[in-house]
């Protein structure tokens, strides 16, 4: 049986890593004067060679955790308890955001590529941002999951 404070490692240590992902999706995405003017002097261009080298070590970071929680849980037992439960939904959305990251950092090698006079068509870039907001739409979808269980875990569990 896992104990609360294992799963609550295990979940302040993917949120870390959800913390990171989120600031390198804001390096790529969020809007900025600098971006929009391209003044010389204060426009700083996206290194997506750098965010795709973030993303690639943070997927190794997710293998282990994914690792991590399977060496933890018990294999077949008759009664899974709640923190077992929120550790096997944890994996499954440490597995997702995995997912959504090894896609991210896809599309960074292939701006990566364009920003080099490389070919990237503005077709093959939407598809790919389609494919990505899926993902982390599933990805998203268990982590409302998983503060539902978290909630449960705080009350006690059952």
């Amino acid at each position: 049986m896992t104990s609360t404070s294992d799963a609550s490692a295990f979940a302040r240590r993917v949120a870390w890593l959800l913390g990171r992902y989120m600031k390198v999706q804001e390096e790529l995405f969020k809007p900025s004067l600098g971006k929009i003017l391209r003044i010389p002097g204060l426009y700083r261009p996206v290194d997506y060679g750098e965010n795709r080298r973030i993303l690639k070590e943070l997927l190794s970071e997710l293998s282990e955790v994914k690792s991590d929680i399977r060496r933890l849980r018990p294999g077949q037992e008759e009664s899974v308890s709640t923190e077992d439960r929120f550790l096997g939904v944890l994996r499954r959305y440490v597995s997702q955001m995995g997912d959504a990251v090894e896609m991210l950092a896809d599309i960074c090698g292939r701006l990566k590529t364009r920003s080099e006079g490389g070919v990237y068509a503005r077709a093959e870039y939407k598809r790919d941002m389609a494919e990505l907001r899926e993902a982390q739409r599933k990805h998203l979808d268990t982590g409302a999951a998983l503060n539902e269980m978290l909630k449960e875990l705080e009350r006690g569990g059952a």
